[in-house]
């Protein structure tokens, strides 16, 4: 009987440390596809509107992607700020600000078309 008990023991005991191992893998990937650092940072155009992240990081890189069938920019109000041309149905990428803030921006061809980029 004690040799049963010996040889069930390491067999439980593997069992547990694949059960916590798994457990542990498990939330490792919920908080890596849950935290917002991971998430795109991607301006979105569509139907003449920007859809703009909640925040962006400083000095983060920011993807435009233009939904519509017309050309845009993402033009920041403050002159020297960023300003970026993106073509129907294109993708195009600029550096965020290295400052916290607020950057007001328009589009050039579409003054209608404003937006503000918060950096955190």
């Amino acid at each position: 009987m004690d040799r049963h008990r010996s040889t069930l023991a390491p067999a439980s005991l593997l069992a547990a440390l694949l059960l916590l191992l798994a457990a542990c893998t498990s939330n490792g990937a919920d908080e890596a596809s849950t935290d917002p650092g991971a998430a795109p940072l991607t301006i979105v155009i569509s139907d003449f509107t920007f859809h703009v992240p909640e925040e962006v990081p400083a000095g983060a890189t920011v993807t435009v992607r233009n939904e519509d069938n017309v050309g845009h920019t993402v033009t920041a109000d403050e002159a020297g700020g960023f300003d970026v041309a993106v073509g129907p149905g294109e993708e195009v990428t600029f550096t965020a600000p290295d400052e916290p803030g607020e950057y007001p921006f328009h589009c050039i061809p579409h003054p209608q078309m404003t937006a503000t980029l918060v950096v955190g």
